[in-house]
């Protein structure tokens, strides 16, 4: 089901098992990134969620003022999901790949809740989310 499509962002729901598949097709205004990003948690958060993916391979660089609102006020929303697993889809592009590290291993931050993992194509992602279903 889809939820949202944007020139910029596709988010589809598949009830079946529980995913919730974000995807990036290019570049956005600071004020599209943020948006976006509030209405993916509310979406997780109020229809309970335990799976999602977020592919960031056509994701260009976010700005510094947007990689510190992530850091700042998007993560620590983001950690009180309801999520058992979130799969990260790499960008293409080397600086994006260098940021989404920086998101998923900064130090300086409180471990995810749940399960996180980084992968460089949708299948990998989604099976690794069906496979805790499984178990």
């Amino acid at each position: 089901m889809v939820l949202s499509s944007t020139p910029y962002h596709h988010l589809e729901y598949y009830a079946a098992h529980k995913v919730i598949v974000s995807q990036w097709y290019g570049q956005c205004t600071s004020e599209e990134y943020r948006e976006t990003l509030h209405h993916f948690l509310h979406l997780v958060e109020s229809m309970g969620i335990p799976y999602a993916i977020s592919d960031r391979r056509l994701l260009p660089p976010i700005s510094l003022e947007d990689t510190r609102w992530t850091l700042r006020e998007f993560m620590d929303k983001f950690r009180r999901l309801p999520l058992k697993r979130f799969a990260f889809i790499n960008s293409f592009d080397p600086h994006a790949e260098k940021q989404l590290e920086h998101f998923v291993n900064n130090d300086k931050v409180i471990a995810f809740p749940f399960e996180v993992a980084v992968f460089e194509d949708l299948t990998s992602a989604y099976d690794w989310l069906m496979a805790a279903e499984a178990r």
